[in-house]
């Protein structure tokens, strides 16, 4: 009986060990196959990734065109590269959806821990639209097979290389002067001196005087084109100038007009001996200073008369190389009914005209070939923080000197006197566009 329990006893046992067992070669089964599926999370596909992008195109990283260079900061995350396609013949380049063939530079950063960084450099870009890219299926490739997945990339910037276009317009309004607007079809970068009114695409500036010139306008990508300014009924303050050649004068010029151009027009020797001008409008009448250098037959230590006005005029620097003549000098007269600040004198080359200080007529022969008067110019405005004055000479044979301002003395040289003058009055902001302008027909005989 012992005997038979006893048996009953470890055949219970047995059953109650099979189970224990069983679970046990279970839970190590489960062991094994959860190590084989992080191994697989371990294993993933090579990432293709843009880190950053950046523009040449300063302050305006929106907007570029072919001038441009765009850089893309690319990172490609793979341990065990087998394969690596990520080159210019692989990325495309789409501008508006169009793909594009720019140049392409990759310059290699760093490749470190499982991490190569590329600088992809994008320049000449042509086309109008969004900026993309396309990194294809497949250019990076691990030792086991797997392969990046294809990524198009927006890069959030605006191709253009279309220049803006504009229309302008002059507004009278009080005290004389004019309100001049510039509408351009797309919004551009600020002017020095302009206003945007009412969108970033209209531009508007006050002027006193009359002026024209070319200004140049921008839009967000850099691309450039120029508007006409022309301001006509702006009379707020007026800058009047006659300049005598050998031709009669009946009228003043101004504000820009070309003073003496019938001797550039009809070819002649003619030269400048007499000029005249004033101020009129809102400003001080003595703003306006002025001094020459006179070129005389007689030479230096001499003097002689105008024969308009009997005053004086006098080889060399008037007033002097470092004084100004204004409307308080001595040298005032009236001219065409206007009271007008003189320089030099009319009679330079006048047979027969001789100077004060000795017996010493200009011979017939020397005095057609017209070999004297004014050589050299400097004008200025006294205390004057808002405009500039700007003038430029025309010498015979030469042509139109380069324009210069407030001060500085232009002459070809004092020997040689010039025949034509214009000057105008300008709101320093225009100064040097009015300077370019008048600059493009240096050594040309123009007349407009």
């Amino acid at each position: 009986m012992n005997k038979k329990f006893f048996i009953i006893c470890l055949f219970f046992i047995f059953l109650l060990i099979i189970p224990f067992y069983y679970q046990f070669s279970f839970s190590k089964y489960v062991f094994d196959e959860s190590f084989i599926a992080t191994k697989i999370q371990i294993d993933k596909k090579p990432i293709i990734e843009v880190l950053s992008v950046s523009n040449t195109n300063t302050g305006y990283e929106k907007y570029a065109n072919h001038t441009h260079d765009i850089t893309l900061r690319v990172k490609i995350t793979e341990k065990n590269i087998a394969i690596n396609h990520f080159n210019q013949n692989t990325i495309q380049v789409l501008v508006n959806h169009t793909v594009i063939i720019p140049s392409i530079k990759i310059d290699l950063i760093s490749n470190k821990n499982g991490e190569i960084i590329y600088d992809l450099i994008l320049s000449n870009l042509t086309g109008n639209g969004f900026l993309s890219l396309i990194f294809p299926e497949g250019i990076i490739e691990d030792i086991w097979g797997l392969k990046n997945d294809f990524q198009k990339f927006d890069t959030g910037i605006s191709i253009d290389n279309i220049s803006p276009s504009a229309t302008s317009e002059e507004l009278s309004i009080e005290n004389n002067k004019s309100q001049y607007f510039i509408h351009a079809n797309e919004n551009i970068r600020p002017i020095d001196g302009w206003n945007f009114y009412n969108t970033n695409s209209s531009l508007s500036k006050v002027f006193s005087s009359p002026i024209s010139y070319p200004i140049p306008i921008a839009d967000y990508a850099g691309n450039k084109s120029e508007v006409f300014v022309e301001i006509k009924n702006a009379k707020n303050i007026m800058l009047y100038y006659a300049n005598y050649n050998g031709y009669s004068v009946t009228q003043f010029d101004s504000n820009g007009q070309i003073s003496g151009k019938q001797a550039i027009t009809n070819h002649t020797n003619y030269k400048s001996e007499m000029l005249v001008m004033y101020l009129d409008g809102n400003i001080d009448k003595h703003t306006l200073q002025a001094r020459v250098f006179d070129y005389t037959y007689w030479g230096e230590n001499t003097t002689a008369l105008c024969d308009y006005s009997e005053i004086k005029y006098q080889y060399g620097y008037t007033p002097s190389a470092s004084t100004w003549y204004d409307m308080r000098s001595n040298n005032v007269v009236r001219f065409l009914g206007k009271l007008s600040l003189q320089l030099g004198g009319q009679g330079h080359n006048l047979t027969n005209n001789s100077c004060l200080n000795e017996n010493k007529p200009i011979p017939k022969e020397i005095a057609i070939q017209n070999l004297y008067g004014l050589s050299g110019i400097s004008l200025q405005l006294k205390n004057c923080n808002e405009y500039s004055i700007v003038y430029q000479i025309y010498v015979p044979n030469v042509g139109w000197l380069k324009a210069s301002s407030d001060g500085e003395e232009t002459t070809y040289s004092h020997n040689k006197p010039f025949s034509a003058i214009r000057i105008n009055i300008v709101p320093k902001s225009e100064k040097q566009y009015l300077i370019n302008f008048w600059n493009r027909v240096i050594y040309t005989d123009y007349v407009e």
